[in-house]
């Protein structure tokens, strides 16, 4: 009896494991999600000693692999009273090999606000439109 060389076999179970990776470049080019959810935003006015009103927001993002480093970084407010906001949606993929999944992530933004009310809030990726809070509400 002869047993079959296991080095086909080998070979095809190393393709088969490496097909659910991915090499992803490290260009620091952003990459915007396809699907958001969740959006919510707030201005935490709570009084106390040294106290200032921030301003919360938070959602979640499909991203292609685990790993993307997300985050809002704010940009200009229109002239209206109140104002709306314009905030930009920036994410670097990992360093390396990945598993090629699709990974909910939550982004967060808390920051001090010198504003007492927004009327909105404009989420972008890139020239895209992520999403638009249009309720944010004070929390006293």
């Amino acid at each position: 009896m002869r047993c079959a060389t296991p080095a086909p076999f080998l070979a095809i179970a190393a393709c088969l494991a490496l097909s659910g990776c991915v090499t992803v470049p490290n260009e620091g080019s952003a990459t915007c999600p396809n699907v958001s959810r969740g959006w919510q935003a707030w201005i935490s006015a709570m009084p106390g000693p040294g106290s200032k009103p921030t301003l919360h927001i938070q959602g979640t993002v499909d991203m292609p692999t685990p790993g993307y480093t997300v985050e809002l970084v704010g940009g200009p407010a229109d002239r209206m009273q109140p104002p709306g906001l314009r905030f930009q949606l920036e994410a670097t993929p990992p360093d390396g090999m990945t598993t090629q999944v699709i990974t909910s992530t939550e982004v967060r933004y808390a920051e001090p606000t010198p504003y007492s009310q927004i009327r909105e809030i404009m989420i972008s990726c890139g020239d895209r439109p992520v999403a638009v809070i249009t309720e944010v509400p004070v929390a006293q």
